[in-house]
């Protein structure tokens, strides 16, 4: 690729000002100048894992650095759940927010972009042309995309290392130990997983096989409600509970009709348009002959992955009511998959785990020899001259003793 290679611009023309990308990113992004557009290679696995890198690192610095300044200025609770969880939905606000605004700014004048309100005509562009005409890439939607897959790989990860360091915490805390570092819990720990393996393959599957405007309206819809829960448990962390069950209001109601309709109408779209738009002859596995990807066993897969979604959106979909059933009887939002609670023995104090004294157990019969012995031992009663032993002898004391204890 020449060094001089053109500017990059966003599609719709006269909105936006050219956006122009380094040339190594463009060597990555296997850029064709001569088309202005972007084909699939294996560079794209390394973009991919490079930007989860690059997420990793911001989350961490923003986790020490930043997030701890933020919690003390908003008031949030010194305790280790209110503080792990205000930084993780910090975080999650975001990256959910930016991905939003970028993800909406792309769909801008796209003939798709009707799907973002439900219109069916939009869906029909999913499959239109499909799948000589959807192979190329703009450059600019290329990097959006592999950064929406390198965003999924670095929360894979963050979820195993909170997993690994959430079985360390319980470990250290059943053999007693004080300073033990912080690790949240989730009561919903294996859905969630379940959802990101899921949604890491939709975004991969949806790439390799060129059904990226369909992806496209997937992540801008799911954004929506990903923006407004965080917020809602930001601002209960920080103490405005009103305004907190106004958001979570308005994330109930985007969670339905995001999820549970226009996502539902992409499973639709999946079903029957498919089938209509994609011609016969072109509905077979062939990626590397005639770029054919569409066969019937993609088709059903397709349609696994969308309905393992929806079934675990429903799941979620249930605690959200219970929430609002408590909300309505005049209770506060709070968030229901966490367990957090269960670990009231613990408390932090200036970033440190310490155990909170308890009050003392009976002795049993499980007590060492030494703690027998002692409590056999015949306990003493001061008296005016002397020490009475509760056996009923007598016991002097030396003239200097008493004159002292005196």
């Amino acid at each position: 690729m020449a060094a001089d290679s053109p500017p990059l611009a966003f599609q719709p023309a006269g909105l936006y000002p050219q956006v122009s990308l380094p040339n190594v990113l463009l060597r990555l992004l296997n850029y064709h100048p001569e088309k202005g557009t972007c084909t699939k290679s294996w560079n794209d696995v390394t973009v991919a894992i490079l930007i989860a890198a690059c997420y990793v690192l911001l989350r961490n610095y923003l986790y020490k650095h930043v997030f701890p300044i933020l919690a003390d200025r908003w008031h949030v609770p010194r305790s280790p759940g209110a503080r792990s969880k205000f930084a993780e939905q910090t975080w999650l606000l975001i990256c959910h927010s930016s991905t939003f605004i970028v993800g909406a700014i792309l769909m801008i004048g796209k003939p798709y972009a009707s799907c973002l309100w439900g219109k069916r005509e939009g869906y029909h562009y999913f499959w239109i042309g499909y799948p000589q005409t959807h192979r190329e890439l703009d450059p600019v939607f290329k990097l959006f995309y592999l950064t929406i897959l390198g965003y999924w790989l670095h929360h894979c990860y963050e979820l195993v290392t909170e997993g690994l360091n959430r079985r360390a915490f319980e470990r250290a805390k059943a053999q007693g130990q004080t300073n033990i570092p912080y690790a949240h819990n989730r009561s919903d720990f294996w859905a969630l997983a379940l959802h990101h393996a899921v949604t890491v393959s939709l975004v991969v599957v949806s790439y390799f096989m060129n059904w990226t405007k369909g992806g496209h309206v997937v992540i801008v819809l799911l954004d929506v409600a990903d923006i407004f829960l965080p917020l809602a448990k930001i601002l209960k962390y920080a103490g405005h509970s009103t305004i907190c069950d106004i958001t979570f209001a308005i994330f109930t109601l985007s969670w339905i009709v995001t999820r549970h309709w226009l996502l539902l109408l992409v499973c639709v779209t999946i079903y029957s348009d498919s089938l209509v738009y994609i011609p016969e002859g072109s509905r077979h596995w062939d990626p590397w002959g005639e770029g054919c990807f569409y066969s019937m066993k993609v088709y059903w897969l397709f349609l696994g992955f969308f309905g393992t979604l929806q079934v675990l959106l429903i799941y979620w979909l249930a605690m959200i009511v219970k929430v609002v059933v408590k909300v309505v009887r005049g209770g506060a939002a709070e968030d229901i998959r966490s367990d957090d609670e269960d670990d009231e023995d613990f408390v932090l104090e200036d970033n440190v785990k310490q155990k909170k004294p308890r009050a003392p157990k009976a002795l049993g019969m499980g007590q060492s020899e030494s703690k027998k012995s002692a409590s056999a031992r015949p306990k003493a009663k001061r008296t005016g001259s002397g020490v009475e032993l509760r056996s009923g002898h007598w016991d002097t004391v030396k003239e200097g003793e008493l004159r002292r204890r005196r």
